[in-house]
């Protein structure tokens, strides 16, 4: 499994140079149930889809967001929803009520992520209405973007939600605007045997409520109603 770990609390690196997190527990324990031993894999965002093309490694286990592009390339199984936070310095006296109310101002998102996506459309319609768009400025990773942030290079951050609270959490940020885009979350595969799998196992531990109890402590929701693979054309069922 690879993944990204650069968004704490849901994946990241310990002092001691372990890989933990939530969906470090949801990939242990989808390993655990089949019967297989969980190896995890740490590589840069940008490297994760060209990695699972090249059979680098089985599944991209980062949080990747669902989309209809990225599921003409690979096997993506929804199994969570994820939102975004608009996150400020502590110290920030704007009052926000949108994304587009920084209008003018500089907005810190990691590279090649659906914040970004979400700031370049709000930057265009800003600019279709004559007002002053956004200095988006891209980050390697979010975690990054809130250094940046605490040291006013930016005047905010996109995150998804439960990034954004550890940060609040950690000093420094704070969250003025949650709950926004839900988008669901899904694991990528390249095999469709395997993704079949690994969806009929995640369904069973949405029906047993272990889905739910791991995401809990964590503020996420799980993917409403049955979990199965969406994305690229199934072979076996070509045939």
């Amino acid at each position: 499994m690879a993944t990204n770990p650069t968004l704490p609390p849901l994946q990241y690196v310990t002092v001691d140079g372990s890989i933990t997190g939530m969906r470090m527990q949801l990939g242990n324990e989808l390993a655990r149930r089949l019967c297989l031993r969980p190896v995890v894999l740490s590589t840069s965002f940008a490297q994760l889809t060209l990695g699972l093309l090249e059979k680098r490694w089985d599944i991209i286990n980062t949080g990747m967001f669902y989309t209809p592009q990225r599921a003409k390339l690979m096997h993506m199984i929804p199994y969570e929803i994820q939102a975004i936070s608009v996150s400020l310095n502590e110290e920030a006296a704007l009052h926000l009520s949108r994304i587009e109310d920084l209008s003018g101002m500089s907005v810190g998102v990691e590279m090649g992520g659906i914040e970004e996506r979400h700031a370049r459309e709000a930057d265009d319609a800003l600019r279709a209405a004559g007002r002053p768009g956004l200095e988006i400025k891209t980050f390697q990773n979010v975690g990054i973007a809130f250094a940046g942030l605490r040291a006013r290079q930016v005047t905010a951050v996109l995150s998804i939600d439960a990034v954004a609270r550890r940060n609040a959490e950690q000093g420094g940020v704070k969250p003025v605007l949650t709950g926004l885009y839900p988008t669901p979350v899904a694991l990528a595969l390249r095999d469709p045997d395997l993704a079949r799998e690994v969806a009929a196992v995640l369904e069973d531990m949405r029906e047993d409520g272990t889905l739910e109890h791991l995401m809990a402590p964590y503020g996420v929701m799980p993917f409403p109603g049955h979990i199965t693979v969406s994305g690229m054309p199934d072979p076996a069922k070509e045939r």
